[in-house]
């Protein structure tokens, strides 16, 4: 009885224990900034998606994918940009964190559910990660309100973690099942020659043999299925995120526009990066911004200062 009851306490300590703040807080750094590039990468087409200007199914035409946002007016536009874009560098800089990241999620929701059908499934991630950051615990290692650092619990970053791994073994067990990956060795070469089609993934077709395809398609369907082992067992994690790492950097360089997914996905992989590790990046940050802004004053005292006025 009393080894069960041990595994019990170990257990509910590595889902809800208390655990330094560093992980979840560097995350919320690096998830609002992949954020912040992709809301700015997709705002110049926001008239079609926020405002009557484009095409809007109503939320019986969406279905399942509804209900429809009311839309915007097309002269309220940049006052919504303003606090949409507001709120995410708030949001990075930890300014007010309760709030803003209330305040984004809201916003997110919003932009996602005005367009339903031209949605992404990143908009749908933001609004998970965003969520979790809104009720979980709040740090300050990357934050400009200051406050004392004390031990939160551990269970934010494992519904986190839950969900980057579960992305990934479902979209494997989905090539399998419902796909022909395992049937066709040239299904990522021939998607490769699609709407995607980057220049390099060009140059690539162009050259490569189409073994070298095949083998890349095993290898991306090889870690989608193993990666609940690979990131959950502690001695093998390295090759997991370097394969992962690899993965997800190939993707974004052969699949046009995927280089945002790509990023937000890998904001995720700080979450199994240990404590020690990121504070030992942290300090060297604060190191070389030290050194940098000591180089700026050094070389801005070289200059006389004007004599006073007379």
């Amino acid at each position: 009885m009393k080894r069960v009851t041990d595994y019990a306490h170990r257990t509910l300590d590595a889902l809800a224990g208390a655990r330094d703040p560093i992980r979840l807080d560097t995350f919320r750094l690096a998830f609002g900034f992949s954020l912040l590039v992709y809301l700015a990468a997709w705002w110049p087409h926001a008239p079609e998606w926020l405002t009557p200007t484009g095409f809007h199914l109503s939320s019986l035409a969406a279905g399942e994918y509804g209900p429809v946002a009311p839309l915007l007016a097309p002269r309220t536009l940049p006052l919504f940009g303003g606090l949409l874009f507001g709120s995410v560098v708030a949001l990075i800089l930890g300014w007010r964190l309760r709030s803003v990241t209330w305040l984004s999620l809201v916003l997110v929701t919003y932009v996602t559910y005005a367009d339903p059908l031209a949605a992404f499934t990143l908009n749908r991630l933001f609004m998970a990660g965003l969520a979790v950051l809104a009720v979980g615990p709040k740090g300050s290692y990357w934050s400009v309100d200051p406050r004392p650092e004390k031990p939160q619990s551990i269970w934010p970053v494992r519904i986190l973690q839950a969900t980057v791994l579960a992305q990934y073994f479902t979209a494997g067990y989905c090539k399998m099942a419902h796909g022909d990956w395992l049937l066709n060795p040239h299904v990522l070469w021939t998607q490769t020659r699609g709407w995607y089609m980057t220049d390099l993934a060009s140059w690539m077709l162009r050259t490569l043999p189409v073994g070298v395809f095949s083998w890349m398609q095993y290898g991306a369907l090889t870690f989608e299925i193993l990666s609940p082992i690979l990131f959950t067992w502690k001695r093998i994690r390295p090759v997991g995120m370097a394969w992962g790492f690899a993965f997800q950097i190939g993707t974004a360089l052969i699949a046009r526009q995927l280089i945002y997914f790509s990023l937000q996905m890998l904001c995720f992989y700080i979450l199994f990066v240990d404590d020690e590790t990121l504070h030992r990046g942290r300090s060297a940050l604060l190191r070389l911004a030290s050194r940098g802004a000591g180089a700026v004053r050094q070389r801005w005292n070289r200059y006389p200062s004007p004599p006073p006025a007379a």
